[in-house]
């Protein structure tokens, strides 16, 4: 997280430090989640009523959960080409990935398609050739908003399929046909992901690298604060289970529950630089 040098906050005059949970933006955990939903929100998205909601299966098992999330991540494209060429214009369309909730998690794709006529029959026919890979359910989207599309791929960490989280690198979960946002295009963490996919990190490790992390909040003297990631040297909830047992010996509450208030030189000596 960036400091603005121009907020008047003041190194020298700090008054309190609070560690905070912290939790980047994924679709794999829900505050993640709730993240990316925000920053989608913000660049502005178009209005759903009457599209059509398109779900994309993978029928055959014999072929490996990650082979068959590479097979279905590249025909869509081809779908979406047929489709195009079938109602003879171009249109906005989104998809996200997801998971069946079983032992291999093969994946499953959800499309939201801007057509709001009825799909002509001859092209509901041809849908499942054009995909070619599974079964294909359309259904008229009722709600303006679609807030299923954005919760988080899964609940916990124990949901994540294995090959998911040992896959080196990202995978795609969102995309977006050009000139789907109204307002702007959102923003990426460039940075963290230009160093996920230089080092090829897995899910799994991302995970757990999180999980010694904590949002620091600095306040100064006068009142101003400054907000910054801080990489700590133990896991947050240990930090935390650790002053909840000091509360309850003191019998006195130290902080706020979720946070952990700690000095300067605490600070110094609990994160890395």
């Amino acid at each position: 997280m960036r400091t603005r040098r121009s907020d008047g906050f003041r190194s020298d005059l700090v008054s309190s430090i609070e560690l905070h949970p912290y939790s980047s933006e994924s679709w794999w955990t829900a505050t993640g989640a709730r993240k990316k939903e925000r920053r989608l929100r913000k660049a502005g998205l178009p209005n759903f009523r009457n599209w059509r909601f398109v779900t994309l299966t993978m029928a055959d098992r014999e072929t490996c959960a990650p082979e068959s999330y590479v097979r279905g991540k590249d025909r869509i494209r081809r779908f979406l080409a047929c489709f195009r060429t079938a109602l003879g214009r171009r249109f906005l369309w989104c998809w996200k990935l997801e998971f069946h909730h079983d032992d291999d998690g093969y994946p499953h794709w959800h499309l939201l398609i801007e057509y709001r006529k009825k799909i002509p029959e001859e092209v509901l026919i041809a849908l499942e050739r054009w995909w070619g890979l599974g079964r294909i359910n359309v259904r008229r989207v009722k709600a303006q908003d679609i807030g299923y599309l954005f919760k988080y791929v899964t609940k916990a960490i124990e949901e994540v399929p294995q090959w998911v989280g040992a896959h080196k690198g990202r995978i795609r979960v969102f995309q977006t046909s050009r000139g789907f946002y109204t307002e702007q295009r959102p923003r990426m963490a460039k940075r963290e992901k230009a160093k996920a996919t230089a080092e090829k990190i897995d899910l799994f490790t991302r995970m757990e690298a999180d999980k010694r992390k904590a949002r620091m909040v600095m306040t100064d003297l006068l009142g101003n604060s400054r907000h910054r990631v801080a990489k700590l040297k133990t896991t947050f909830n240990a930090l935390l289970l650790e002053r909840a047992n000091e509360s309850i010996k003191r019998r006195v509450q130290l902080a706020p529950p979720g946070v952990v208030n700690i000095s300067q030189l605490e600070a110094s000596m609990l994160t890395h630089e």
